[in-house]
């Protein structure tokens, strides 16, 4: 059966994930038509926008609702509360990051978001708030497995299209969870703005950037606001989809397939209707970053940039744009 392309209003494609679904147990095929077919279309999105709309990919839309659910209820906790939980420099990738804390463009203001990190599931110091939130652990990792496995899987139907062995990225994904893996699983809490006076000039929810690792999962609400350059370098809308999940490259992968596939600019634009703006936005994001001491070097053998291990780079990025 061939599988359809379309695009939706940005012009950002929508590619039926069916035959690498998580619901599809069986292992991958790499010389099926399907999968062949698969690995085309999310080829031509990556290498073209850099943006990818996967529909049927297996994640239960419960399982996504009650993730959602669980964090709502930590971000509207009382800010000290929340403070228990906040990410210190040095130590654990995970935690909460209050509003301002992250400047995506370190040309504007901080970002009118707050941030909740879980890198290293696994990291039995952290500190969970289950104390606050019944089951945060428990809903948080198993979204975080679904959307680790998911991401796998993309990652097998990428190399497929560049004419790789499916298992090409696999060498440097083997310690995610870990304190040593570089996966991170993000939840964004944009507050509502009842007096957009208080907005700082230039200042909006999240600054113009490319992420910074291997590739980015994102579940959005229905709120909107996320805005990617097109192949004209125009800003479009990338609206939310409800069942679908939203793929990019960033820039390591960019640097891995030796620019074959392209890292696009982002940002989330405060609404002009005051009435969108009195209502928080919502984004759940998975970082699909190489373990820390993974070495990348160009897949295609050109030796176009030279090695760098994944920790290295991605470290650089975060000390451009996190203020302490």
């Amino acid at each position: 059966m061939l599988l359809k392309m379309a695009t939706n209003i940005s012009g950002i494609p929508v590619v039926d994930f069916s035959a690498m679904s998580l619901q599809n147990d069986s292992s991958m095929r790499e010389n099926s038509d399907a999968v062949k077919q698969l690995a085309d279309h999310v080829h031509q999105a990556f290498s073209t926008i850099g943006f990818v709309y996967l529909k049927n990919h297996g994640i239960p839309q419960e399982k996504i609702d009650s993730v959602f659910e669980t964090y709502d209820t930590f971000f509207n906790l009382h800010v000290q509360v929340k403070e228990k939980y906040a990410k210190k420099e040095g130590t654990s990738p995970n935690g909460w990051d209050a509003i301002e804390r992250e400047s995506t463009n370190p040309d504007r203001p901080g970002d009118l978001k707050e941030s909740f990190d879980v890198g290293a599931v696994y990291d039995e110091n952290f500190n969970w708030p289950n104390t606050d939130v019944p089951n945060f652990q428990a809903n948080v990792m198993s979204i975080y497995k679904c959307l680790s496995d998911l991401a796998l899987r993309v990652l097998s139907v990428m190399a497929v299209g560049l004419g790789l062995n499916p298992d090409a990225f696999a060498y440097a994904y083997e310690k995610r969870g870990t304190l040593l893996g570089g996966t991170q699983l993000r939840y964004n809490f944009y507050p509502m703005i009842t007096d957009i006076t208080k907005v700082k000039p230039g200042q909006i929810r999240c600054g113009e950037h490319t992420d910074y690792g291997g590739i980015t999962l994102l579940i959005q609400d229905e709120v909107g606001g996320l805005e990617v350059t097109n192949i004209e370098g125009q800003f479009v809308p990338a609206r939310p989809m409800k069942g679908t999940v939203l793929v990019n490259v960033a820039d390591l992968m960019e640097r891995w397939t030796a620019d074959q596939l392209k890292s696009t600019v982002h940002r989330v634009l405060i609404p002009e209707d005051e009435i969108r703006r009195r209502v928080p936005r919502r984004s759940l994001v998975f970082f699909v970053d190489p373990d820390h001491e993974a070495v990348i070097t160009c897949l295609d053998g050109s030796n176009k940039y030279p090695p760098i291990t994944s920790k290295d780079w991605i470290s650089k990025k975060l000390e451009e744009t996190y203020k302490y």
